[in-house]
C-alpha cells in the first residue's frame, strides 16, 4: 500500500509539473510531494526499498551528488580575487556596503536550479526503489507512456491552434522511445508466453497502444520540430531495436557485434541529415533557432561558469535591442556551460555515454526484462543530442520524467543474480534487526548496508523540505515585500511609469505598477513618508541576491532623498545591467537628465545619447518619453537634450518644445 501511494505522488508530480506554466509555485509543489514520497521511502523500510543498496554503489553516489555539490559551492563566498564574481564587488560599490564575492551572479536562481536538481534525483531514486520489482515496473512503463503522450498530444493541439507555447520536443522524443520499450515488451511477451494461435488480449491491447502512441509523438515530431530531434528519437528507438535484435535470436559474439555495427553505420549517417550551424560554438551548433546572444555568452563564459540558472539572468545582457525580437531561449548544452563551465558539460557527456554502454551491457546480461535497461541507454543517446538542440531537457516537467524514465533503468538493470543477492541481503538485514544484539563485529556489515542508502533517501527528503520552506518563505515574503516596494516606486515623484513598473515586478504577475493609496491625498501623503524608505530598502535586499536586476538598480536610482553620487552609481548600474531594455527608457532619461553630475560625466553623456538615439531614430513610438524627460530635466539636461535631439531629427525639437509649454501651460 506505501509503495502505491509513492507511486501515485510521484506522478501527481511530474503531471502537474507538465501541465502547470514553470514557476515558483509548480516548483515548490514537486518539491514537497517528492520529499514527501523519499521520506516515506526511507522511513517506512520494505523489500523493495532495501534492494536499493545493490544500485548506490560509492561511484554512482559520487556523481549523482557531485552537481548538487558544485551548485551549493557556487553560493558559497569566496577568498577576494579567486574564483567570485566581478559584479559582486561593482555592486558593493554601487550600493555602498560589503558584500561576498561568490561564483553564482545570481543568488535566487543558483538556489532555485538546486531545487529542481533535488526533486529531479529524488524522482529517480524514489522511482528505482518502487521498480524493482517487475511487476511494478511495467506498471511505471505504461504510466510514463500515457504521461507522455498526453502531453505531447496537448502540445501539439496547442501548436496547431496557434497558441504559443514552449518547445516540448524533448516530450514527444520521450513518448517515442518509451512506447517502442513498450511494444518490444509485448512483442516478447506474446512470443514467449502466448499459445500458438492465440494472443493474450492484454498483451495485444499493450502492443496495440503502444503503437497509437508512436503514430501521434512521430506525427508530432515530424509536423512541428526539426530533423534534429526526429534523428534523436530514431537513434534512441535504433538502441532498442538493436537490444531485441540480438537479444530475440540469441547472437552470438560476431553476431552481436555486426549488429552494433551496424547499429553505428546507422548512427553516423544520420548525424549527417542533422544540419549543423558552421562557424559557430559546438554548443549551439544544432540548434535552429536564434543564438545571437547566446554566442556572446558563450564568448565571455567563465572556467566556473556564472552559476546555476545564470543563463536566463544573463541572456538580457547580451541580447538585442528589440521589443519585438524572438524570444530566444539557450540550447541545455550551452546553459550548462554558461552556468557550469565547460568541464562540467564535458563529464557529463562522457557519463551519459558510459551509462548507456553498461545499461546495454546490463540489458544482455538480464534473463528477462532486458527492454527496461535499454531504454535508458536509448534514452541517453537521445537526450544527449537533444540538449545541443533546444532547451526542453531543462524544464521542471520534462527533467522530472527523464529522471522517471532513468530511475526505471536503474531500478531493472540488475540482473537475477543480483536480485537473489538482494534478497538474501535484505533478508539477513530483517534478521539481525529483528533479533538479539550479537557478539560478533562482522554482523554489523548487513545492517550497515542497507541502511546507508535509506539515510541518503532521508538526508535528501530533508533537503527538499527545507528547500520548500525557503520557497514558500521567499514566495510570501520577498515577493510581497517587492510587490509593495513597486507600487509605493508608484508614487515616487520622479512618477515611475507603469511598464518600468511591470519590468521591475516581472517576476510578480499580478503587479499593475499602482499605488494603493490613491484614494485620500492626506493618507497617500502620510503612507509615502513610510513606504519610500521601505521601498528602497526591499530594492536593495533584491540586489544583495540578483546584482544584475537593471530595473531594480534604476527604481533604486530614483528614489527620493538619493544624493547625486549614489544617483550616479546606481544610474550606472542600470546602465550596464539592462543596455537594452526598451521599458527602462523613460524613467532613465529622466533620472538622468535630472541630475547635473551625470549629465557632466562623459560617459554618462554617451550613454544618454544611445538612448535618445533609439527613441528618435528606431522607436518613434515612445517619444513622448523625451518630452516628459525634458520637462522634468535641470537646465543642463535640457540643453544637452536640445543639442541631441537637433542632431538626429531638428524638426521634432521644436514639436517637443512646443508640446512642452503646452503641458506646462496647463
Amino acid at each position: 500500500m506505501i509503495i502505491r501511494l509513492v507511486m501515485l505522488a510521484e506522478f501527481v508530480a511530474i503531471t502537474a509539473a507538465l501541465a502547470m506554466p514553470e514557476s515558483l509555485q509548480s516548483l515548490g509543489l514537486a518539491s514537497f510531494i517528492l520529499a514527501t514520497a523519499a521520506l516515506v521511502v526511507a522511513i517506512f523500510p520494505s523489500p523493495a526499498s532495501l534492494g536499493l543498496t545493490k544500485l548506490l554503489r560509492p561511484g554512482p553516489v559520487v556523481v549523482l551528488a557531485a552537481p548538487a555539490l558544485w551548485m551549493a559551492l557556487q553560493v558559497v563566498p569566496m577568498p577576494m580575487d579567486t574564483l567570485g564574481n566581478p559584479i559582486w564587488a561593482t555592486a558593493s560599490a554601487a550600493l555602498s556596503e560589503p558584500l561576498a564575492e561568490i561564483i553564482t551572479v545570481d543568488l535566487r536562481a543558483t538556489m532555485l536550479s538546486l531545487a529542481q536538481y533535488c526533486a529531479v534525483l529524488a524522482a529517480a531514486l524514489v522511482t528505482a526503489v518502487i521498480t524493482l520489482d517487475r511487476y511494478r515496473a511495467a506498471q511505471v512503463l505504461h504510466i510514463l507512456l500515457s504521461i507522455a503522450t498526453i502531453a505531447t498530444a496537448m502540445w501539439f493541439g496547442k501548436e496547431t491552434a496557434g497558441v504559443a507555447g514552449p518547445d516540448d520536443s524533448t516530450i514527444a522524443v520521450l513518448g517515442v522511445l518509451l512506447s517502442c520499450a513498450t511494444a518490444i515488451r509485448s512483442a516478447d511477451q506474446i512470443a514467449r508466453h502466448g499459445r500458438p494461435g492465440t494472443v493474450a488480449p492484454v498483451r495485444l491491447l499493450a502492443l496495440s497502444a503502444a503503437t497509437i502512441a508512436m503514430i501521434v509523438c512521430l506525427a508530432a515530431l515530424l509536423i512541428r520540430t526539426n530533423s534534429t530531434a526526429v534523428v534523436a528519437a530514431l537513434l534512441g528507438s535504433g538502441i532498442l531495436l538493436s537490444v531485441f535484435v540480438i537479444r530475440r535470436w540469441f547472437l552470438g559474439l560476431w553476431g552481436t557485434a555486426g549488429v552494433f555495427a551496424t547499429a553505428a553505420i546507422i548512427f553516423i549517417a544520420s548525424v549527417t541529415v542533422i544540419p549543423f550551424r558552421a562557424n559557430t560554438d559546438v554548443t549551439i551548433a544544432l540548434s535552429t533557432s536564434s543564438q545571437v546572444a547566446t554566442e556572446r555568452m558563450l564568448q565571455d563564459v567563465r572556467p566556473v561558469g556564472s552559476g546555476a540558472g545564470a543563463s536566463t539572468v544573463l541572456l538580457p545582457l547580451y541580447r538585442d535591442v528589440g521589443i519585438g525580437a524572438p524570444r530566444e531561449r539557450p540550447t541545455a548544452a550551452a546553459a550548462m556551460v554558461i552556468d557550469m563551465g565547460w568541464a562540467f558539460l564535458c563529464g557529463l557527456v562522457v557519463i551519459a555515454m558510459l551509462g548507456a554502454c553498461i545499461l546495454i551491457r546490463r540489458s544482455l546480461s538480464r534473463a528477462y526484462d532486458y527492454v527496461y535497461p535499454a531504454l535508458g541507454a536509448g534514452a541517453s543517446i537521445a537526450l544527449t543530442i537533444l540538449a545541443f538542440a533546444d532547451h526542453g531537457i531543462l524544464g521542471l516537467g520534462a527533467s522530472l520524467l527523464v529522471a522517471a524514465l532513468f530511475g526505471l533503468a536503474l531500478g531493472q538493470s540488475v540482473s537475477a543474480a543480483g536480485r537473489e543477492a538482494i534478497s538474501l541481503e535484505s533478508k539477513e538485514a530483517s534478521d539481525w534487526m529483528a533479533g538479539p544484539a550479537p557478539a560478533s563485529r562482522p554482523r554489523l556489515a548487513p545492517a550497515f548496508v542497507t541502511l546507508w542508502p535509506r539515510a541518503a533517501l532521508a538526508v535528501l527528503g530533508i533537503a527538499l523540505i527545507i528547500q520548500t520552506i525557503w520557497m514558500a518563505g521567499w514566495f510570501l515574503g520577498g515577493q510581497s515585500s517587492l510587490s509593495a516596494a513597486v507600487s509605493a516606486a508608484a508614487a515616487w515623484p520622479n512618477g515611475i511609469s507603469k511598464p518600468v513598473s511591470a519590468a521591475a515586478a516581472h517576476e510578480v504577475p499580478w503587479i499593475r505598477g499602482e499605488s494603493r493609496s490613491r484614494g485620500d491625498p492626506a493618507l497617500a501623503a502620510d503612507e509615502q513618508k513610510t513606504e519610500l524608505p521601505a521601498a528602497s530598502n526591499a530594492f536593495a535586499r533584491a540586489l544583495r541576491s540578483s546584482p544584475l536586476r537593471g530595473d531594480i538598480w534604476l527604481m533604486l536610482a530614483g528614489a527620493p532623498k538619493q544624493n547625486s553620487i549614489q544617483t550616479a552609481a546606481m544610474l550606472k548600474m542600470s546602465y550596464y545591467t539592462a543596455p537594452n531594455d526598451l521599458d527602462l527608457l523613460p524613467l532613465r532619461l529622466s533620472v538622468a537628465l535630472a541630475t547635473d553630475a551625470v549629465v557632466r560625466e562623459l560617459e554618462f553623456r554617451d550613454l544618454i545619447k544611445r538612448d535618445v538615439s533609439l527613441v528618435v531614430t528606431r522607436r518613434p513610438a515612445i517619444r513622448p518619453a523625451l518630452v516628459a524627460a525634458y520637462r522634468s530635466a535641470s537646465a543642463e539636461g535640457k540643453i544637452y537634450l536640445e543639442n541631441l535631439i537637433s542632431e538626429l531629427d531638428p524638426t521634432y525639437l521644436d514639436n517637443m518644445r512646443a508640446r512642452n509649454s503646452r503641458q506646462g501651460s496647463r
